[in-house]
């Protein structure tokens, strides 16, 4: 290449150029892009149709059934103790609440970080603490046997 004279090499770049923005030129002279809408206010919006639309569902309301406004939570913290597979036993701070009748699932050991070891090590030590409160001649009794029964750490 540093053989060829100069102007040969300054007219191929320029060739080069031409033919690598030409395409570009041509399209943009011969054809115009319609104009893309980039603001929207109140005067320009044009709603599309819609897509997907349902009626909304009528909601029933049951006279016979308690509502939910009536219940009372309570929230408690009890120390349980966990033996790990190892045998090494740790103490946890379970957090808990209930409304006298069930325990509420998702706040139990929601003192700890969700998703932790020490959360799952709680959840697990709660479910055991759930099982030695079972005594089904109290009402907090049946709460805890249910607990103890349906609650999955």
């Amino acid at each position: 290449m540093e053989s060829w004279p100069l102007t040969i090499r300054i007219a191929g770049i320029i060739l080069l150029w031409f033919l690598s923005v030409a395409p570009g030129l041509s399209a943009s002279v011969n054809e115009s892009a319609p104009r893309r809408q980039t603001e929207f206010n109140d005067r320009n919006y044009q709603p599309s149709r819609q897509i997907n639309t349902a009626a909304p569902l009528h909601r029933t309301t049951r006279s016979g059934a308690p509502s939910r406004e009536r219940r009372i939570i309570q929230s408690q913290q009890e120390t349980v103790r966990w033996i790990d597979a190892r045998g090494a036993e740790e103490k946890y701070d379970m957090y808990y609440e209930h409304d006298g009748s069930q325990v509420t699932f998702a706040s139990v050991c929601s003192n700890y970080r969700s998703g932790s070891i020490d959360y799952r090590n709680c959840r697990k030590a709660a479910r055991q603490w759930f099982g030695t409160r079972c005594n089904t001649a109290s009402s907090a009794g049946r709460m805890f046997c249910q607990a103890s029964n349906a609650f999955r750490p």
